[in-house]
């Protein structure tokens, strides 16, 4: 019941149930919205977001139901923002910790050393693959999925079109994600500086389902993060057979390997043209480098991580350690 209206909530942020000084939804709001749809007492809350803190705090303690929280990244403002004291708080109210990779788990570890160990679970990101066979799109045409923010390595990627446009390649990247509004000044400025303002297409607010079906129409995906907790658009693209061209940063060592992905070593933009280069000029591995990371992704299909999902819920219901 509870689940079901804070998805609803979610898009919604108005400010019957959503304080934004706090950044948080309104408990008793949030409560009064759920019971009033009916349906039967939950047996368990599910939260993914920092902004449902408080609201599962007060069902918890009120309702006497456990707290399941699937923590997809800290918080990127850093422990002591207003969403890092939210992430703590669900951290720490929580029966169970879901993280996407042993990364993750140990980064958190780290940070919450007090955290019973036992109530951390590894669980990965699934993936429904769109496309069906490989890309047959111009390897020139280069796509960047994911929020923009310093830690991301876009400007170095901007500069690196930029490296290669000198070169008089074809070059073109498409970049979907947004920031602040100071930052994407700041990118765009850069790729003016770069001299590829026209090699560049800023795409902000893009629907996932939508950025599913444009995969196939890229020759590559581009990703030259610094830290990752996971990375769930690297491994979409290896689902949909989209060369993946991307940094081992963080919890993607866990999937993204040389036989899977050309490597970038470095964050700068040397290394990252450098990659794309190699990327052009080895067709066959490529194609090789796709075929393995199908095969990667297939381990990660929704059916198998929705299993254990099930299996913890089902075990927390029980009572089991």
């Amino acid at each position: 019941m509870l689940i079901a209206i804070c998805a609803f909530l979610d898009s919604q942020k108005n400010s019957k149930y959503f304080n934004r000084a706090q950044q948080s939804f309104k408990a008793e709001a949030i409560i009064k919205s759920a019971s009033a749809k009916g349906g039967v007492k939950p047996d368990i809350i599910h939260v993914h977001s920092t902004e449902f803190a408080n609201a599962a705090k007060v069902a918890g303690d009120r309702f006497n139901l456990p707290i399941v929280y699937t923590c997809h990244s800290l918080a990127s403002q850093g422990i002591s923002s207003l969403p890092g004291k939210l992430q703590t708080k669900l951290i720490r109210t929580a029966n169970r910790i879901i993280v996407p990779s042993r990364w993750q788990a140990k980064v958190t570890r780290r940070l919450y050393p007090r955290i019973d160990e036992n109530k951390m679970f590894v669980i990965p990101h699934g993936v429904a693959p769109v496309t069906k066979g490989s890309t047959k799109a111009a390897s020139h045409k280069l796509l960047y999925v994911g929020r923009l923010i310093p830690s991301k390595g876009v400007e170095p990627l901007i500069k690196a079109v930029g490296h290669l446009a000198q070169e008089k390649s074809k070059v073109h990247l498409t970049i979907v994600g947004s920031g602040k509004a100071s930052y994407m000044n700041k990118l765009r400025t850069l790729a003016k500086q770069a001299g590829v303002p026209k090699r560049i297409r800023w795409a902000e607010t893009t629907p996932h389902k939508s950025v599913q079906r444009m995969y196939g129409s890229y020759g590559a995906v581009i990703n030259p993060s610094k830290k990752e907790s996971f990375c769930l658009v690297a491994l979409e693209a290896m689902a949909n057979g989209v060369p993946l061209i991307s940094t081992t940063s963080g919890g993607m060592k866990e999937f993204v390997t040389p036989e899977n992905a050309k490597i970038i070593h470095s964050v700068d933009s040397v290394h990252i043209a450098r990659a794309i280069k190699e990327f052009w000029n080895n067709p066959e591995q490529s194609r090789k480098r796709t075929i393995n990371a199908r095969a990667t992704a297939a381990q990660y299909k929704w059916p198998v991580i929705v299993r254990k999902y099930l299996s913890l819920f089902s075990d927390l219901k029980q009572g089991r350690p």
